[in-house]
């Protein structure tokens, strides 16, 4: 089997294999809340009460999310569908769940506000939406908006199609078809032609366009679509590698340029009922690399993350865990050690290093894109550009400034019209067959600064930006 597909299969076994490993006996289910700007709050499925929102916090059934007035998140199921909530937005994840049939329930009550629903996973997902008291039932590829207006519900479908179950009666809706409900009148709605646009749809556009171009990645998969939660975070974020003695492995770009990097340096202990204290990284790449395979150093070629025995054989024996184990650290390194679980009272989520109100990112790496500028952008603008700087607290040095995610930059030519970078051409690195893997140029023996982003390097990608710095992480280890 060539390296190109050999890396197919063991990425899209990994999910799909451990998943039923995990989930067919228990019947219980963690999601990811994927993407956070600005005020978020959760509330975890015990009943503490609403507490700040972090990033890569596994979403289990009964798991509350609230937006603040310019809060924006995201929730990602373990094939791709999405849940995204606009600002002023409340919702209940009320199932989260595998049927004896095996097929996934996604069921979310929306209090208020707006989300979107873009179910794009498995054909046999079971995706609802409980909205006034009434449920509507989201069909397989297909997208669609909810917002309350008061007493009132208006149901968007942008593409494909659902079903409203009004007391009884099975109302279909779609493509292009506006529902609305009034809570007030359990019989009453109706259905009109046509879809509202929004601003925000913008945002939700620029989300959706963001997976699907880095869950459909040439290079390493033949130009399939990879279905597995986390993977397109990856995709942008770094590249797959073949490590002697650890097989497939995946790097963040940039690390071979920051020496005192380690993959704990920055996040936060969060509780999951069920599983205990779980690892929630500040990076947005950071959710599969901590709950599958293990973390590893080499001297070289620095930390990388590797699925191990999983891909053996091409049986997968390992299942979701609630922080990945790290071996062969370098001299000096803290192994990440959860907090202890109070028997009774409060569970609260513990920062570690320096975690913001937006992504951290790593020198040299790719920052994150700005999607919240899409909303208001009437002029065409995209990418970002460096205004501020964010000390990496001993991370980096000689970096001045740095990107800034938040700040937007007129559209080059040759740019792909989206905040984020266009994927990169199938390429061939030195050392492998096909795919991403080490340059063997650097003394770091990363990858990242010889990556293509279609757009030159991958920096060219952040709006021809060149200096780099982290925006959430310290150097200091976990304690």
């Amino acid at each position: 089997m060539s390296v190109r597909k050999s890396i197919v299969f063991s990425v899209g076994m990994l999910i799909v294999l451990s998943s039923v490993a995990m989930y067919a006996t228990s019947h219980v289910r963690v999601v990811r809340l994927s993407y956070v700007d600005g005020k978020v709050q959760m509330e975890r499925a015990y009943g503490q009460g609403l507490e700040r929102a972090i990033l890569n916090s596994p979403i289990v059934e009964g798991s509350r999310i609230v937006t603040g007035s310019d809060g924006l998140a995201e929730v990602e199921f373990e094939s791709n569908s999405t849940v995204r909530l606009g600002e002023a937005t409340e919702v209940t994840f009320r199932q989260l769940l595998i049927d004896d049939a095996g097929e996934k329930i996604n069921e979310v009550y929306l209090i208020r506000g707006t989300i979107y629903f873009d179910s794009r996973g498995d054909k046999h997902d079971i995706n609802r939406v409980i909205a006034a008291d009434r449920t509507f039932v989201l069909k397989h590829d297909s997208q669609t908006r909810f917002m309350t207006i008061g007493d009132k519900v208006q149901a968007a479908v942008m593409k494909g199609e659902a079903s409203l179950d009004n007391n009884g009666q099975i109302v279909p809706v779609k493509k292009n078809d506006t529902v609305t409900l009034d809570a007030a009148n359990p019989a009453g709605f109706s259905v009109a032609q046509g879809v509202d646009s929004l601003p925000l749809d913008k945002w939700n556009n620029e989300r959706a366009a963001y997976q699907t171009a880095y869950s459909n990645t040439g290079d390493i998969s033949g130009g399939k679509h990879l279905g597995a939660y986390g993977f397109s975070d990856l995709s942008y974020y770094g590249g797959f590698m073949n490590v002697p003695g650890y097989g497939l492995a995946w790097q963040p770009y940039g690390i071979s340029s920051w020496a005192a990097w380690n993959p704990y340096m920055a996040g936060a202990w969060t509780f999951v009922d069920g599983f205990g204290y779980a690892w929630a990284s500040a990076y947005p790449w950071g959710w599969m690399p901590y709950h599958y395979g293990s973390w590893a150093y080499q001297t070289g070629l620095g930390w990388f993350w590797y699925p191990g025995n999983s891909f053996r054989g091409g049986n997968v024996g390992t299942t979701w865990v609630a922080t990945a184990p790290v071996v062969n650290a370098p001299a000096g390194f803290a192994a990440p050690s959860p907090p202890p679980v109070a028997a009774n009272g409060p569970r609260p989520s513990i920062m570690v290093g320096r975690v913001g109100s937006t992504a951290a990112f790593i020198p040299d790496g790719r920052v994150p894109p700005n999607f919240r500028s899409v909303i208001n952008d009437r002029s065409g603008l995209t990418g970002s550009r460096s205004s501020t700087f964010a000390s990496a607290g001993g991370g980096t040095t000689g970096a001045t400034a740095g990107h800034n995610s938040r700040a937007v930059a007129p559209r080059q030519a040759g740019q792909s019209g989206h905040v984020f970078a266009a994927p990169p051409q199938p390429s061939v690195m030195p050392g492998m067959n096909a795919g991403y893997g080490p340059s063997g140029a650097s003394s770091g023996g990363g990858f990242g600064s010889t990556h293509s982003s279609g757009t030159g390097t991958h920096s060219a990608g952040h709006a021809g930006t060149s200096s780099a710095a982290h925006s959430g992480g310290t150097a200091a280890s976990p304690k």
